[in-house]
């Protein structure tokens, strides 16, 4: 499967990438078995739906808010209508919580339980997490979330796991590169683990790609760590082109110069593999 979770030749050295992370987390006896994950973007339903059930869980990686009050899910919603479809949003944002603490608090059990499902589930984890405890991270998804995904889940539908960036500075790790790629191989092994289908959200190899041309003031706010209006605008247009399943090169430039939106959307149709 490629990394944007859409069948195509133009997608070969994704796909090869990808396997070769999945190597690379056997051969760190990260202790999971592959399941046939997909990594990337792809609409979890045939065609190109006109509306979308999707619950957001996570923390102010997904919930800081632009300029004009509105968080992650809120312009990603936004872009959609602009284009005549609709994503219907729950969301589930604790501001500094793991997702196990955010399961243990009740709104995320209670939006797991059944009775609603989704098109996508996404999955933000804490920030560093994935670096600095990836076997927490695994115990949570297989062991905490994975069941109540498969009853939550609508025909077709997946589990998006939301690809945290590498923060500004040394932290978590005295390499930024080795930190990046640690990133990058801990969310393969859990799309691989993940029982349900799942796909890979590109956030963090987008916002990389932004950092290493214009600095991480380009995306990151000065504590290094939540987004700008701009790393906003950047998850949002890389989750609606996974939601929907085609490029984000078109989407409108909302409340961004036209040519600083527009670099954004081809950083994120880069991520994406389109």
């Amino acid at each position: 499967m490629s990394r944007t979770g859409r069948p195509g030749p133009h997608h070969g050295g994704v796909i090869r990438r990808t396997f070769a992370l999945v190597l690379v987390g056997v051969v760190a006896s990260a202790g999971l078995v592959a399941s046939g994950a997909h990594h990337g973007a792809s609409a979890g339903t045939t065609g190109r739906p006109a509306g979308l059930d999707v619950l957001f869980v996570g923390n102010s990686l997904i919930g800081t808010r632009a300029a004009t009050g509105e968080d992650t899910p809120d312009v990603v919603r936004r872009l959609a209508r602009d284009g005549g479809r609709e994503v219907r949003a729950t969301k589930v944002i604790r501001y500094g919580q793991t997702l196990r603490r955010t399961w243990d608090g009740g709104a995320a059990r209670h939006a797991l339980d059944g009775s609603t499902r989704y098109d996508y589930i996404v999955l933000q984890e804490y920030s560093t997490l994935i670096v600095t405890d990836p076997a927490r991270v695994t115990a949570t998804l297989l062991d905490t979330y994975a069941p109540a995904l498969a009853r939550s889940l609508k025909p077709g539908g997946r589990v998006v796991l939301f690809e945290n960036w590498a923060l500004a500075g040394p932290a978590p790790s005295a390499a930024r590169a080795r930190t990046v790629a640690v990133i990058r191989a801990g969310y393969a092994r859990l799309a691989a683990a993940l029982p349900a289908p799942t796909v890979i959200a590109p956030v963090g190899d987008a916002f990389e790609a932004v950092v290493t041309r214009d600095g991480p003031g380009a995306v990151l706010a000065p504590d290094g760590k939540h987004p700008t209006g701009r790393g906003i605008y950047l998850e949002a247009v890389t989750l609606h082109g996974l939601f929907f399943g085609e490029s984000p090169r078109d989407l409108p430039d909302l409340y961004l110069p036209p040519a600083t939106a527009g670099r954004l959307r081809t950083v994120a149709a880069a991520a994406l593999g389109y």
